[in-house]
């Protein structure tokens, strides 16, 4: 009898387990926030603003009914606003291989590829490291774009 009970409580146990995880979760709520206030702001890296990033961005903010606030300023000052949430975003022909990933999530690559010198990258944008749920709605808006 106990054999047949222990696939069904590994079942019950996963099930509890999963049914405890908010995935995907944005710890500091920036989503909800950018709902709230009824803006996404975006910080923007290169003037003027590539137009491949600005047709993802209005898709974006058109999907979770909001408008787009840009706001621009030396890029150390618009990073710092990325890590402390006061900028939901970043954009501005950046590279997937940028060195500030290791301060902000990345989007998915879209086209066109950003034109370096000697070569080329696949073109993302920056987000909130840690939102997930933030990351996942606009890769899920980006998908819609570049399809």
């Amino acid at each position: 009898m106990t054999r047949h009970l222990r696939p069904w409580l590994w079942i019950i146990a996963a099930l509890a387990m999963l049914t405890g995880c908010y995935f995907p979760d944005d710890p500091k709520n920036t989503l909800a926030t950018i709902e709230r206030q009824g803006a996404v702001k975006v910080g923007v890296l290169a003037e003027p603003l590539p137009e491949a990033d600005a047709k993802v961005i209005a898709r974006f903010a058109e999907s979770l009914g909001v408008r787009t606030d840009y706001v621009r300023g030396p890029s150390h000052a618009l990073l710092a606003g990325l890590e402390e949430g006061n900028i939901h975003l970043l954009a501005g022909d950046i590279p997937e291989d940028t060195p500030m990933a290791s301060h902000a999530a990345l989007s998915n690559p879209y086209p066109p590829r950003v034109i370096l010198p000697g070569r080329s990258e696949k073109r993302v944008l920056l987000l909130r490291k840690g939102e997930n749920r933030l990351l996942l709605r606009f890769n899920r808006s980006l998908r819609e774009v570049v399809q």
